[in-house]
């Protein structure tokens, strides 16, 4: 008993079945004079009942020790249509061979052997002859649109290079001449291939001849939507008031919306596709992102928790369940969720290529609840290759540093240091740390080699330069560093706050006070403050410096550095 074609997930067979429904009837096969004994009848029954047990393996094999004994093409095509409806490509590639070897004047198993070796990659000059045969010399102009369209899919399906897939298909497309679906194709090959106005001149050609094709508006659409926004949702919702349960155009609509940053838009479409969504998981998946895209967070998180509610039970859509977890626990850590973000990170498989991002937002979740020791034992057992070395380590040394654990923090920075020695940010903070730690001369070190490596970056000039004021050496040196720095950036309040302290230190209260008031101007900082502050104090402008501490004792009278500092100026609140 032959299985129902309804229950067969149908691919390539399907691309045939459509080719040949405007097709004429073709001459009668010539079939082999091959006696039906008993024991051929029992094999053919054998392999039906083997599909029934979806024992497909079996069933495959036997049709084509069969087509190969008694050299009947139909014992081939079914050992075809089985191997097909197993996704065994391969499988299906073979048995079409066979087909077309036993009847080669039969066009549907010319087309399944074409088929299947566009499927598997192959390309070749005899395989664009046979393709441009099998469309010139179909039945009707709507046949040729079809096999082109066949074998267009079955390239994509193979993973041809984009611009593979032009050579190949450009020629065939011209003996489609009313274009159409060929045009679509044609349009999104050339933006493939960079070729931004080919695709432009076929997408707009695919929209006017398919003027109700969703596929054909949103390719043009996208074509628009970078030069003429307006346009492009035009077109878009004008085609959804005309045709409000097409689905594709409703979502192509949302993500105009999204990429115009047209929040309002937004929500609008997804009360439309809602209740789609409810049952979609694909649907689900990219009004996520698109809700994203505008910054709905609540309605990025609800969709994503429909997708993977729904995604469980579906084999199909679980590889995109580590993403989700993790855009999930990104979430909830931005929201300081961090109990939750880190139940999400957790959730984030090994094999995934996630897992190492998802390793270290937990360690950084586990963290913010104060919980480091579990933090640092997620970093120390997630096993990570050369490349990612360097970012565990860090981690690992920023939260050792969180912890009071200052030197270790800097052992394990420099570590990771040396897994990437002309790292910028990784050169800076080992100085920062080096110079908590007193070690003066290595934190010097650091920011000299950061200049080197990268000498463009004013931060590096002006750190450097800070240091040595802070510590009262090198002043001269350190002026020409801070210049350097304010040459590159000169309303910088930090940048600005250093040429001042280094003028205070240096005596030159005048030239010192311009820079630190104008760094205040710019930015309230505590450091700052302070620094103007103690300098009035010094200019005897005791009423000033108190202006600027009163405040910071009544918001936190315990400050231990406004208190140090006050001490050391002998003022009183």
């Amino acid at each position: 008993m032959p299985l129902k074609s309804s229950s067969i997930k149908k691919s390539l067979c399907s691309a045939i079945a459509l080719c040949c429904m405007a097709a004429p009837v073709l001459a009668k096969e010539t079939l082999p004079n091959v006696e039906l004994t008993g024991g051929l009848l029992f094999q053919i029954i054998a392999s039906e009942f083997a599909l029934q047990r979806h024992d497909l393996g079996t069933a495959f094999q036997t049709y084509m020790q069969t087509a190969r004994t008694t050299k009947d093409s139909r014992l081939a095509q079914r050992a075809f249509e089985i191997a097909d409806a197993a996704h065994a490509f391969e499988l299906a590639g073979e048995a079409s061979k066979l087909w077309e070897t036993l009847a080669p004047e039969n066009e549907n198993a010319q087309l399944a052997n074409l088929l299947s070796q566009i499927r598997q990659g192959e390309n070749s000059e005899s395989l664009a002859k046979k393709a441009h045969k099998l469309i010139a010399e179909s039945a009707n102009q709507t046949e040729k649109l079809q096999r082109f369209q066949a074998i267009a899919i079955q390239a994509e399906l193979g993973n041809w290079q984009p611009q593979e897939m032009l050579n190949f298909l450009r020629p065939l497309a011209s003996l489609c001449k009313e274009q159409k679906e060929s045009a679509l194709t044609l349009a999104k090959l050339y933006r493939r291939t960079g070729n931004a106005e080919l695709g432009e001149h076929y997408a707009k050609i695919a929209w006017q001849q398919l003027p109700d094709s969703s596929a054909a508006l949103l390719e043009y659409a996208d074509v628009l939507i970078s030069k003429q926004p307006k346009e492009s949702i035009r077109l878009l919702e004008n085609f959804v008031l005309k045709h409000p349960k097409d689905y594709d155009a409703q979502l192509g609509l949302a993500k105009a919306y999204a990429r115009t940053q047209n929040k309002k838009g937004v929500e609008k479409q997804i009360k439309v596709l809602d209740s789609f969504a409810q049952t979609l998981p694909d649907l689900a998946f990219t009004l996520a992102s698109v809700c994203d895209n505008v910054g709905l967070t609540d309605e990025t998180k609800r969709y994503l928790m429909m997708f993977e509610r729904q995604a469980k039970d579906r084999k199909s859509f679980q590889d995109r369940l580590p993403r989700t977890y993790l855009s999930l626990g990104m979430i909830d850590y931005k929201q300081r969720h961090f109990g939750a973000a880190a139940e999400w990170f957790k959730q984030v498989d090994a094999s995934s290529e996630f897992y190492p991002q998802a390793r270290l937002f937990l360690a950084q979740s586990l963290a913010a609840e104060k919980r480091f020791k579990e933090a640092l034992n997620v970093l120390d057992k997630t096993k990570v290759d050369e490349r990612l070395q360097t970012e565990f380590l860090y981690k690992k040394a920023q939260i050792l540093y969180e912890q009071g654990s200052i030197g270790p923090s800097y052992k394990a920075m420099k570590q990771a240091l040396e897994t990437d020695p002309d790292n910028a940010t990784l050169l800076y903070q080992c100085a920062i740390v080096a110079n908590e730690l007193h070690r003066l001369s290595e934190a010097e070190k650091y920011l000299q080699d950061a200049i080197n490596f990268h000498p463009n970056e004013a931060d590096f000039y002006n750190t450097l330069g800070y240091l040595w004021v802070d510590n009262n050496v090198k002043l001269d040196q350190a002026q020409s560093l801070i210049e350097k720095a304010l040459e590159m950036k000169p309303d910088n309040a930090a940048y600005l706050d250093s040429m001042g302290w280094l003028l205070f230190r240096k005596g030159q209260l005048a030239e010192a006070q311009k820079y630190l008031e104008k760094a205040v101007s710019l930015l309230k900082d505590k450091e700052i403050l302070l620094h103007l502050a103690e300098l009035y104090q010094v200019q005897g402008k005791t009423q000033k410096a108190m202006e600027i501490l009163r405040p910071m004792l009544r918001e936190n009278a315990d400050d231990p550095v406004v208190n140090a500092l006050m001490d050391r100026l002998h003022l009183r609140f």
